[in-house]
């Protein structure tokens, strides 16, 4: 008996004891903890890389309706420079692309001319569908788009690749259309 209780005054001794429950309940907590904070690093990782995709779709079309007439060797410095704002994210994977879009009298658009980075133009002449907001009969607008797949730095195999793309829409600014050579 005496045995007993030595032992459960031993135990509840122990079960009263207090001086290690803070590390072992921040032993619980560590791991949702770190967590949070490689998940909230992630989310602003993704969002700074699309904000750097907009910002290349808007510099790809600023740059080209600045002018009134573009060769293709222009075109394609201009893909290269607009896609040097993507940094400090990999621009490899990165597919760039311009199109001037012609609409006619009925508003019908078509291809006026295109060039692409990483992949591939569109064919001139061939029809086009734009939004209806946009279309002004006998008028000509810049489309500039941009397709990203952004690969997370960490946890890459756990999340995937995020697949991000901007479009916009621009009006020639020097004349109303951009003659291409």
């Amino acid at each position: 008996m005496m045995r007993w209780t030595c032992r459960s005054r031993g135990a509840r001794r122990f079960a009263q004891d207090q001086r290690g429950i803070a590390l072992v309940e921040f032993a619980f907590v560590l791991p949702f903890l770190v967590l949070l904070f490689i998940g909230g690093f992630q989310l602003m990782d993704a969002i700074s890389a699309y904000r750097k995709v907009g910002n290349t779709v808007r510099t790809l079309a600023d740059l080209t309706t600045q002018n009134t007439t573009i060769t293709a060797s222009q075109a394609d410095e201009i893909l290269a420079a607009s896609q040097q704002v993507m940094a400090p994210y990999s621009p490899a994977s990165a597919i760039l692309r311009i199109t001037q879009v012609q609409f006619d009298a009925a508003g019908t658009a078509t291809v006026s001319w295109s060039r692409a980075l990483n992949g591939t133009p569109y064919v001139t002449g061939s029809a086009f569908i734009a939004p209806p907001q946009i279309v002004q009969a006998g008028r000509y607008v810049v489309y500039s788009e941009i397709y990203y797949t952004y690969t997370p730095r960490i946890a890459s195999t756990l999340i995937g690749t995020i697949p991000l793309s901007q479009t916009i829409y621009m009006s020639p600014r020097n004349s109303a259309f951009i003659a291409y050579n």
